[in-house]
């Protein structure tokens, strides 16, 4: 009986997995969506539904913050902040200082840890005489204006002469949010974390792999924050490195060969295990000969992953070549939160869209002029979100918060009513713990536990499932700042 139990059990999630997703509290972050000549999308029904009433008009970089309920709260291109309202929050322009209003491809909000009201926006300036340029950092504060926000603090330094991209995604311990960029005329990545305190603006630096002379294209981090993806353009593919996301160190680098292309957008599939990369080919001038769109498997070696570049789909430009779909020279993609992933056709007022990432070859079913956008126009970039928010256990359909098998045991498992929670790691100088469940729609339970190990080595605690029903459960452990988390079988006699 136990055995049909979780065999049903699995099968239910494996059909659900996208209910699951959809009610993925940081996942409901990412719903709303602006970008291009007041172009928007609504993905809070589970799939894209155009939305006109955006105001905001940008050709480059965007980014889009919306609640853990997934309600819309303020939408910017790192120039000038609006709210949910669709009007600008007060003190919300200027975002980028005095050199003007060029900004970069990539702009990113992020919400302050452990904090509901505080939210960072990372955008950059650049010197149109000197052609110097800086990120700086804005503090937005929900819970003034009676909930609409406002900007208190804005032009806060972060790095001078930056490239023009941006990545962000979540620390080991799933609570701090790692804020990485590149530095231009460098191979240098930077990488600042940002805490319940504030963001430490003494950086991780890893110098590493191919110096970028140009800045330009995207630098994204893989949902689950092992990998990046940067765009060193002109006259290359990307450059594939190692994340490490509990110091911040960038290594292993993967360099594609040269070719007369440059590299613009990147976006890595939600299983971590796909990475597409939008390309244009150079031409004789004043033309250019074309675009494409190329799928590369990560799984496997250095060599393995450079040989397996394919060509999903191609675009031209003067009809200089045969062309299939009609991708836009910097065309963006973006992943959703349905799982595909979205791309900008430049100045047409459609999108493509891969259906199906996590497959191979063809299987991924480009489909170009997927989407109209009811006239609104799109352009270079998309909005952008923390790579984490995306990251879901395709195994069972529950977002994956940190699983750390060698560090934590749970047993018996399956479970009938008491379980021990055995971590390894301990330290004496506990402050807090908290014991939580997560059924396979999100729904938290707080778990009571008593304590049956105190010593320096280990944590040991007894926890009582209690009246739960049988199922699987994401069980997470908070030690401090830490979390520990397992997948557990509970079942009844």
């Amino acid at each position: 009986m136990k055995r049909i139990i979780i065999i049903l059990l699995l099968v239910f999630i494996y059909c659900n997995g996208n209910v699951f997703s959809q009610n993925n509290p940081d996942l409901k972050r990412t719903w709303h969506w602006y970008f291009g000549d007041k172009a928007g999308l609504d993905f809070s029904s589970g799939t894209p539904v155009v939305d006109m009433n955006g105001q905001m008009s940008e050709w480059l970089g965007t980014t889009t913050m919306s609640d853990t309920s997934g309600n819309l709260l303020f939408y910017t291109e790192g120039i000038s902040v609006w709210n949910k309202n669709h009007q600008i929050m007060p003190n919300g322009t200027n975002l980028c200082g005095l050199y003007g209003s060029a900004n970069p491809m990539q702009i990113i909000a992020v919400p302050k840890p452990d904090n509901n009201n505080i939210y960072y926006v990372f955008s950059g300036e650049r010197d149109s005489i000197l052609g110097h340029g800086k990120w700086v950092y804005s503090i937005i504060d929900m819970s003034q204006q009676g909930g609409l926000g406002d900007v208190i603090s804005l032009q806060n330094f972060l790095l001078y002469d930056p490239c023009a991209k941006i990545t962000a995604v979540k620390h080991k311990n799933g609570i701090d949010i790692w804020i990485i960029v590149t530095k231009l005329f460098t191979n240098s990545f930077y990488s600042y974390l940002l805490t319940n305190t504030g963001i430490n603006l003494t950086p991780v630096i890893s110098n590493i792999g191919v110096t970028d002379n140009h800045g330009g294209g995207y630098l994204k981090a893989s949902p689950n924050g092992k990998k990046l993806a940067c765009a060193i353009s002109p006259l290359t593919i990307p450059e594939i490195l190692d994340f490490d996301n509990a110091t911040g160190v960038v290594s292993n680098p993967i360099v594609f060969p040269s070719c007369n292309c440059s590299v613009f957008g990147l976006q890595f599939s939600r299983d971590n295990k796909k990475l597409y990369a939008t390309t244009h080919y150079f031409g004789l001038m004043p033309y250019t000969a074309g675009g494409a769109i190329y799928q590369i498997n990560l799984d496997g070696d250095s060599s393995a992953i450079v040989n397996s570049k394919l060509l999903i789909d191609t675009m031209a430009v003067n009809d200089t070549i045969t062309h299939n779909g009609n991708l836009g020279l910097s065309t963006t993609p973006q992943i959703a939160s349905d799982g595909k992933i979205y791309m900008s056709i430049n100045d047409t007022p459609y999108l493509g869209v891969i259906n199906n990432p996590n497959i191979l070859g063809s299987g991924c079913s480009y489909q170009y002029n997927a989407i109209y956008l009811n006239g609104r126009i799109n352009s270079d970039g998309m909005p952008d979100f923390i790579s984490s928010y995306f990251y879901i256990d395709t195994t069972t359909g529950i977002n994956e918060r940190i699983i750390n098998n060698e560090i934590i045991k749970v047993y018996p498992n399956p479970i009938i009513n008491n379980a021990i929670i055995e971590i390894s790691d301990y330290n004496k100088d506990i402050k807090r713990i908290n014991v939580e469940l997560y059924d396979v729609i999100e729904k938290k339970y707080n778990i009571d536990y008593s304590d049956i190990s105190d010593d320096d080595k280990v944590l040991k605690l007894l926890i009582s499932t209690g009246a739960l029903f049988s199922g699987i459960y994401l069980l997470k452990v908070t030690v401090n700042q830490n979390i520990y988390s397992q997948k557990i079988i509970i079942t009844k006699n």
